[in-house]
């Protein structure tokens, strides 16, 4: 079979300004059947398949099709760092550190510094370039986050811990098409990402704690790039990857050597999920007018920081 065009999906935020506050929030996740896609095909060939179809961390979503599989097949894996994986995610970091958060901020984008982190990633060198060259741009970055509103306390919305792909399985003992669109922790939403990996920053506020994370990920990655499977049953595996963004999840169910099944999980379902983090942030949060509403949207958008593209429809707001 021929590889498919493969549209990733997007995440559409909409909300309106009224009477100062942020109103009617809703958050929505398109994503393709990657399922459909899959169910029927050759084992090995889907699993090949699988990194060709996310133009945003294939490398993980590869390893994560591969250790799945295996385990379906009775070959579990201990949690263990992939190098791949970690430079992909490390790469990601470095994106967003220096390119979309000084735009977002009003900042000089710092391509220079990301050619050559990219260059140190590849050459074994980066730990210490980065411990000194992401210095400045940080402290840039961290003053101005500190100088824009950010949103209100999530209180105590549940962060979703780094889990080993054993450990999902007493929480989610199976997955499905159902779950992967708007999955819950103990019944209720949640968020993943970097600060899972830092609850240390826990104590900052939410939007500076979520960068300050990724930039921890940079110089001390406890977890990230983490990878493990495990068997569900005979034929059936599931993987887990400490991606840039948070935890992904695959589960194949085999019929004999086709996949009769495939499941994925991936942290923009957890982070965006309709009743989650970003509505909670945004949701009656003060707005003095409709274009400072859509700037701190946007933020929270990048904070959260979905794995495809978005869009905000700010549609019927009162004029600033």
């Amino acid at each position: 079979m021929a590889t498919p065009v493969f549209d990733s999906g997007a995440v559409r935020l909409s909300l309106r300004w009224r009477d100062g506050r942020m109103r009617d929030v809703a958050v929505r996740v398109a994503r393709p059947n990657a399922a459909a896609m899959l169910r029927g095909r050759a084992a090995d060939e889907a699993v090949r398949m699988l990194p060709l179809l996310y133009s945003i961390c294939g490398a993980a979503q590869g390893v994560a099709a591969q250790l799945a599989l295996g385990a379906a097949r009775g070959v579990a894996q201990a949690p263990i760092v992939d190098a791949v994986v970690l430079a992909e995610a490390q790469r990601e970091h470095l994106w967003r550190l220096l390119l979309d958060w000084p735009q977002a901020l009003g900042l000089p984008r710092q391509e220079s510094l990301l050619v050559a982190g990219r260059r140190h990633l590849q050459d074994g060198s980066f730990d210490a370039w980065a411990s000194a060259a992401m210095r400045a741009p940080w402290a840039q970055i961290e003053a101005a986050l500190r100088a824009v509103p950010e949103p209100p306390s999530p209180g105590d919305a549940p962060l979703l811990p780094a889990l080993a792909a054993a450990q999902t399985l007493a929480l989610w003992p199976r997955l499905d098409a159902a779950f992967a669109a708007a999955p819950a922790y103990y019944g209720r939403a949640a968020s993943t990402g970097a600060l899972a990996r830092h609850p240390e920053l826990l104590s900052l506020a939410p939007l500076l704690a979520r960068v300050a994370a990724r930039m921890a990920d940079l110089t001390a990655p406890h977890g990230l790039g983490r990878v493990s499977a495990a068997a569900v049953a005979p034929g059936i595996g599931r993987a887990a990857v400490e991606t840039a963004r948070g935890l992904l999840l695959h589960e194949i169910v085999l019929d004999g050597e086709r996949v009769a099944d495939y499941v994925i999980v991936a942290p923009t379902e957890w982070n965006f999920h309709p009743a989650g983090m970003l509505k909670a942030w945004l949701e009656g949060a003060p707005a003095a007018h409709a274009e400072e509403m859509r700037a701190a949207a946007a933020r929270a958008m990048l904070a959260l920081d979905p794995c495809v593209r978005w869009e905000i429809d700010t549609g019927g707001s009162e004029p600033a």
